[in-house]
């Protein structure tokens, strides 16, 4: 028998390497060890910033994840009034990406932080990236088709735009459910780790290929 046919009696066990874990404070792919706070994984040079308080004050870690909160709902608000530009309909479903988008943002900022402020604000930037691509057909409303806008009109748009949802009412209650859980998802991600930390923990290498020999 040939050893071309002999090779299809023989098991092969060579595995894939597995995928590769992230740092959920830098973002950064664990290469060797790890650490656990609340269910979410830390690396090594995270885990000494966190123990010594080097991640930053919290003033300076509420102004970076208010920056990167904001960051995701301008392009969330982009993302939402160019769909809608383009397609003529409303999807209500990229409120849900919007608020998982901003949620990560502000986790990001806030190095994982978590707690009520955190929440409140992904929370408040997701409702007013969902609501301000309203703006230009509010400002149409005021000043008619064709009509020249100043800075003023703009600024009254974007206040009365917070207020859309309880105009809506009851004639879009599936799309306020949709929004609804958008801001919930914000308020998840941000909810206060806690502050038990395991580890460190080895990353497994993968299994190595036995030789055909």
């Amino acid at each position: 028998m040939s050893n071309e046919a002999m090779q299809f009696d023989r098991a092969e066990f060579a595995q894939a390497s597995a995928p590769r874990a992230s740092c959920t404070m830098c973002s950064r792919e664990i290469v060797q060890s790890y650490y656990e706070v609340g269910g979410n994984i830390i690396c090594s040079d995270c885990r000494e910033k966190r123990e010594h308080g080097l991640e930053g004050g919290g003033f300076l870690r509420f102004m970076r994840a208010l920056g990167a909160g904001l960051g995701a709902a301008i392009l969330g608000a982009v993302l939402w009034y160019a769909v809608r530009a383009l397609t003529g309909y409303e999807i209500g479903l990229i409120s849900i990406a919007v608020g998982y988008g901003v949620g990560k943002a502000v986790a990001w900022g806030a190095h994982g932080k978590g707690g009520w402020l955190y929440q409140l604000l992904a929370v408040f930037l997701t409702y007013t990236s969902i609501v301000t691509n309203y703006v230009p057909d509010i400002v149409e409303g005021m000043v008619g088709a064709g009509g020249q806008a100043d800075a003023g009109a703009y600024v009254v748009a974007f206040l009365i735009s917070y207020a859309m949802p309880v105009f809506m009412g009851f004639e879009n209650i599936i799309g306020l459910l949709i929004m609804a859980f958008g801001l919930w998802e914000a308020w998840k991600i941000n909810k206060r780790a806690d502050a038990a930390m395991s580890g460190p923990f080895s990353v497994a290498p993968a299994a190595p290929a036995l030789p055909n020999g």
